[in-house]
Formats: C-alpha cells, sequence, structure tokens
C-alpha cells in the first residue's frame, strides 16, 4: 500500500478510505492501516465494474454472490477498531 496516499488533507474534516477485497482477514487489515491513518470511515467497493477487478472476484462480482458478499461485509463491520464501513 502506498502509504503517502493514506493522509488526511489540512482542509478535510471527515476522510475515508476505500478499499476492495473479497477476504475479511484482508479487508481488516486494510481497516487497520486506515485507523491509524486517523480515516473516520472505510468503504468496501462494490462497484467497479472493470476486468482487473471482477476477474479476480473485487469490485462488482461480489454482487453476484450475495451470500459472500453478506459474510465479507459482517466481518468487516465487525473489526477491533469500530471503524464505520460504508459499502459502494
Amino acid at each position: 500500500v502506498d502509504q503517502a496516499r493514506l493522509r488526511r488533507a489540512n482542509n478535510e474534516k471527515l476522510m475515508g478510505i476505500q478499499f476492495a477485497t473479497n477476504n475479511v482477514e484482508e479487508g481488516n487489515g486494510a481497516i487497520a492501516l486506515a485507523a491509524n491513518v486517523g480515516a473516520d470511515f472505510c468503504d468496501l467497493n462494490c462497484g467497479c465494474p472493470i476486468f482487473e477487478a471482477t476477474r479476480r472476484g473485487l469490485g462488482s462480482s461480489l454482487l453476484r454472490s450475495p451470500k459472500k458478499l453478506g459474510k465479507l461485509v459482517s466481518g468487516l463491520v465487525n473489526n477491533e477498531h469500530n471503524m464505520p464501513i460504508t459499502v459502494k
């Protein structure tokens, strides 16, 4: 992860970090990084339609498996940092 991109601008009152994953452990790692840089919330990307993401089971391909997506979101929402999670 390019940590130089994970920073809040001086004029930002609210900062969110968006990530793409299909794995709870990986997602919780991203949440931990976001918490360490002071993010206010994280967003799970479920909208990206590009082949590079969907061929790896990321982005909009998650919408094809609602049960798997539900388990993923549940695992992310119950994170140790109490970080709010949105899904886009």
